[in-house]
């Protein structure tokens, strides 16, 4: 199968993907290209360029460094078609671990370029998928130029947030962030001295762990609610 349509009837029984418009359906199926991979080979790598949506159909996947993977509990299971990759639509920064697979699977990938074409043509299309990774988040996704507005422990609880659980149930074990993957002009706007003012507050709070070089998250509601601008005010 070269592409995306002898999926489709696959592809129907995920909710999100059944209820995009007809043909945004048409357009991903069309422009979407079949990709096999054998246990442990790599999908991307850290910091490699944007380079599009992707959707499991068969196999699994794993997210993170050979040294994240020893440090992290088993996987929580998901439905699939499994769909990721989405978070550099909207941070438009390199990607930020690496992705590879476990045992034998399948996925269906629509490369970067041909997806932001699709965007361009019809921009009422953004929202579709910001309600994709808006579920992963648990909050409503804002767009990168409203982040850049809300105070800085909000913006720096955004940031971590798409580090941490942009995959979803697939990356609930990376809770070990760098510090280098956290500041990001694009999505934070914060100096060094101000990103870490603000990781030493929730290190103080007990919901993350500073050290010199990264940090670990212990507590997702919590951040979800210093990302929240309404709910933030209660955690001054």
């Amino acid at each position: 199968m070269s592409n995306g349509a002898a999926w489709r009837s696959r592809l129907m029984t995920d909710y999100w993907f059944a209820n995009l418009p007809a043909d945004l359906q048409d357009s991903l199926l069309d422009a979407s290209r079949q990709r096999r991979r054998t246990p442990g080979k790599l999908l991307f790598e850290k910091d490699d360029a944007p380079c599009g949506l992707y959707v499991l159909l068969e196999g699994g996947f794993r997210v993170g460094s050979v040294v994240d993977q020893r440090l992290a509990p088993r996987l929580e299971e998901v439905r699939m078609p499994y769909w990721f990759g989405e978070v550099s639509l909207f941070d438009g920064l390199p990607r930020g671990h690496d992705v590879y697979s476990l045992g034998n699977s399948i996925f269906l990938h629509i490369p970067h370029a041909m997806l932001i074409g699709i965007l361009e043509k019809t921009p009422a299309y953004w929202r579709f998928f910001a309600e994709l990774l808006s579920q992963k988040l648990g909050l409503t996704l804002l767009h990168s130029e409203r982040i850049k507005l809300l105070p800085a422990k909000a913006r720096v609880a955004w940031r971590l947030l798409l580090l941490s659980e942009g995959y979803g149930p697939m990356s609930h074990a990376r809770r070990l962030i760098a510090l280098d993957d956290i500041q990001s002009m694009r999505t934070a706007a914060l100096s060094r001295p101000a990103l870490l003012e603000v990781l030493q507050e929730l290190h103080t709070r007990k919901i993350l762990r500073l050290d010199t070089d990264r940090v670990e998250i212990f507590d997702v509601v919590k951040l979800r609610k210093a990302a929240n601008f309404m709910r933030a005010k209660s955690l001054c």
